[in-house]
């Protein structure tokens, strides 16, 4: 089932002027429920212009935006709630942090939701603790924190609208590999915990190889290439010809192939090369 669909949906910056810029171009696809949705493709591909029209940012030139089958421009005037369903963690989203504490910083759009003091620290706990933020930061200043901990408190304040879709761009940018792992893996298990979408922005191949179950590649303002992960990263000169890159580990098994180990798997993570090594030098013991 689909939560998210784009129909023949155009946008054109500065439309009418000498400024004219299609940024895209007839894009249709949609988006799985219950699934994390990589987007990938290189800057001015279009990634930006999409995710601000999958929440109402912008609206189309051209198509139709659906939610749950609905048209989110039916009613222009209410296109705010929509916000709500479709939450957008901008990059560098740390730097919207404004409140005096880290829990009403997280409590606010909860609030302007109209809910009960207790439904908001609720929802509150919940995000911290999906978003790796320990109880005993929630009553500090959250300019007191360290850039990984303000990351997580900007997102926990996205997800505590509890939106069905879930779009970040970047979210991991400029983070440690462990910084990467506690925030991305938080955020599956969201997605178990509350039915949700997610649509993921990001460079890094190796994030999207381990947590998303689709892809979509943009290229030149359209849909290059849209499938699950495997279809897309098993086919790494493809990506390569519009000079994208693909995991490290799905480089080096190519280069093996190359040389004549022939390994069978998934070949687009550690894990996945490691257990085809294996069984390679066991199938070559036999």
């Amino acid at each position: 089932m689909d939560v998210l669909e784009l129909k023949n949906v155009s946008f054109v910056y500065s439309k009418g002027t000498p400024f004219q810029k299609v940024a895209l171009d007839n894009i249709n696809i949609s988006f799985e429920k219950g699934k994390i949705t990589g987007l990938i493709g290189h800057t001015g591909s279009g990634k930006s212009t999409l995710v601000n029209l999958l929440n109402g940012l912008n609206k189309p030139s051209e198509g139709t935006v659906l939610l749950n089958g609905k048209d989110i421009w039916e009613k222009p005037k209410e296109i705010s709630k929509i916000r709500y369903k479709v939450g957008l963690v901008m990059q560098y989203p740390e730097y919207q942090l404004f409140d005096e504490t880290v829990r009403a910083d997280i409590g606010f759009a909860p609030r302007n939701l109209g809910l009960s003091k207790e439904e908001i620290e609720m929802r509150v706990l919940e995000a911290a603790k999906f978003t790796g933020i320990d109880d005993s930061l929630l009553n500090k200043s959250p300019f007191e924190l360290s850039g990984g901990q303000k990351r997580r408190v900007a997102i926990a304040g996205i997800l505590a609208m509890k939106p069905e879709v879930l779009i970040l761009d970047e979210p991991a940018a400029g983070l440690d590999p462990r910084g990467r792992r506690e925030i991305l893996g938080g955020l599956t298990e969201y997605i178990n915990h509350n039915d949700a979408s997610i649509i993921l922005v990001s460079h890094s191949m190796e994030d999207m190889a381990y947590y998303c179950d689709n892809v979509v590649v943009m290229n030149k303002s359209r849909v290059f290439k849209s499938g699950t992960v495997k279809e897309i990263f098993s086919n790494a000169d493809e990506l390569n010809d519009i000079g994208l890159d693909v995991p490290i580990v799905a480089k080096i098994a190519s280069k093996l192939k190359k040389s004549g180990i022939d390994l069978q798997g998934t070949l687009y993570t550690v894990e996945g090369v490691k257990e085809a090594i294996l069984n390679y030098i066991m199938e070559g013991k036999r």
